[in-house]
């Protein structure tokens, strides 16, 4: 679509700006097949075109109504996204974003990008990370920050290959904030069906 009205507007790469989809429906830690976690990350994809800026809500939607009422936190984070992405200006416009993992001992180790000045959890541990074992089979996780990365273990899963940050359509608690208090997008390690 973007493509799309670019190549018919003919104005180049001019910027769009996406709202990715608010947490909603009952809350849970965890839904292996969350539709709306596989369109939030289809929203994360995007990125990889030129111009596009993606605001995190996974933090303030209601569940109960698709279309929540918080406009103004909304409006505030696209607002940082355009000032960052349109007017060049040198702000912390977008919450933490997975980069990378790899396996450390009975764990596996995630870096982000747009941490600010670090990662910190809103309101107590780190909530809503899942891991997995090539069984595929996803176990409730610790998971702390240590040195601007999180380590991610569970004792069910000794020899972990994947973990999954807020996948459900309303991950209960997902709490992972960079050091100006914006929310971590979901995400996910793995490709698993």
């Amino acid at each position: 679509m973007i493509r799309n009205w670019r190549l018919d507007w003919g104005q180049g790469d001019f910027p769009f700006l996406i709202v990715q989809l608010a947490n909603y429906r009952s809350p849970v830690e965890y839904e292996q097949g969350s539709d709306w976690a596989r369109l939030r990350e289809a929203q994360s994809q995007v990125l990889d075109e030129p111009g596009t800026e993606l605001a995190v809500t996974i933090d303030i939607g209601d569940a109960v109504d698709i279309h929540p009422k918080n406009k103004k936190d909304v409006g505030e984070r696209l607002a940082l996204c355009a000032l960052a992405k349109v007017y060049h200006r040198p702000i912390v416009y977008s919450g933490p974003t997975y980069r990378a993992h790899f396996v450390e001992g009975n764990g596996i180790r995630l870096l982000f990008d747009h941490m600010a000045d670090g990662l910190a959890s809103r309101g107590g541990d780190l909530r809503t990370f899942v891991i997995a074992g090539e069984n595929q089979v996803f176990h409730s996780a610790e998971a702390t920050i240590e040195d601007h990365t999180v380590f991610v273990s569970a004792s069910m899963v000794p020899c972990p290959v994947a973990v999954r940050y807020a996948w459900a359509d309303n991950p209960r608690g997902c709490n992972l904030i960079n050091s100006t208090g914006l929310p971590a997008s979901p995400f996910r390690t793995d490709s698993w069906l």
